[in-house]
């Protein structure tokens, strides 16, 4: 079965070094790993992985200098638009975003897109502790709802995780799965979702947390609501804008709690390569392939949503 994968990583020197310059390399509890275009290639023929689409990971390449992300940020892209041209029928690229820096952002929205040729755009939990949905991010979310553009939400480290607590240490364990989720709640809350409803959101991680807690945010936000805190959403129909990918381990549990939110038509097939060992994704991918659960709806995960998704990229 063809295998298209939406969420795996591409990692240059320029951005290590960015990292260990601001000592900044062990913030989400552990190191990086090495790639290369080679070694992402190799990884897609051993997973059986038709078409994959890189992007920057954690930790947001932001680190408190504005120039310096910017710059930074166009390099990445045009590296990531350099791998997709030299290898177009296997390669896509989601653009890097220089946020909180939001005109910068706009600026290179365009030049992904208009020139570079992107697939997407990258956008973390939280810049800077600047959140998406924040009145900040209004001109952006502008841009790229006139763009029709797939937004990729990814981890960040949130601006404070508390000490002396095992989930503070391994961040993709829970502050990962926490602040996508905050992010999200916060794309609904503050009704970007319902403004501009032409923007495709990817959440990682099987949703993170959202499955357990949509019903009791849809809850809230009416009763406050009727108290006068806050504005009415929509949140069921702020939820049909967003896809899910399937990244980490999510069987045997996390894909039936997915369904319990969305239905198949909304559903990713993700590596996470390198941060993922390519054994591990062949292993998934086999698991995938067997699940009983998944047998009606196995190629709209593994690849005709993807296909829809990013057609005319």
């Amino acid at each position: 079965m063809k295998i298209i994968d939406v969420h795996s990583h591409f990692i240059i020197p320029e951005y290590m070094q960015s990292l260990l310059s601001h000592h900044r390399e062990m913030e989400d509890g552990f190191p990086a790993p090495t790639w290369s275009i080679e070694e992402h290639l190799a990884y897609m023929d051993m997973a059986g992985i038709e078409k994959s689409l890189i992007s920057v990971s954690s930790p947001h390449f932001h680190s408190g200098d504005g120039a310096e992300a910017i710059a930074l940020g166009k390099l990445m892209d045009e590296q990531a638009a350099a791998y997709k041209h030299q290898y177009p029928d296997r390669i896509m690229f989601a653009a890097a975003l220089p946020v909180p820096e939001i005109e910068a952002s706009i600026d290179a929205v365009n030049y992904a897109y208009d020139v570079l040729g992107a697939d997407a755009v990258k956008l973390p939990s939280n810049a800077c502790g600047l959140y998406p949905g924040d009145a900040k991010y209004e001109p952006l979310f502008k841009v790229l709802n006139e763009r029709n553009a797939v937004v990729i939400l990814h981890p960040a480290a949130p601006a404070e995780v508390p000490q002396g607590c095992f989930t503070a240490g391994p961040l993709p364990l829970f502050e990962f799965i926490a602040d996508t989720t905050r992010a999200v709640i916060n794309l609904i809350t503050s009704g970007t979702l319902e403004r501009y409803p032409d923007i495709r959101v990817i959440v990682p991680h099987c949703g993170s947390f959202l499955p357990n807690i949509i019903d009791r945010l849809t809850g809230i936000t009416k009763v406050l609501a009727s108290k006068g805190v806050g504005k009415p959403v929509e949140v069921k129909k702020s939820l049909q804008s967003l896809y899910f990918d399937i990244a980490g381990d999510v069987l045997p549990a996390g894909i039936e709690i997915l369904l319990t939110l969305t239905d198949e038509n909304h559903l990713l097939f993700v590596g996470d390569f390198p941060y993922t060992p390519k054994e591990m994704i062949t292993g998934k991918v086999q698991a995938l392939m067997q699940h009983e659960r998944l047998q009606p709806m196995l190629d709209k995960l593994m690849y005709k949503n993807a296909e829809i998704l990013f057609a005319g990229r």
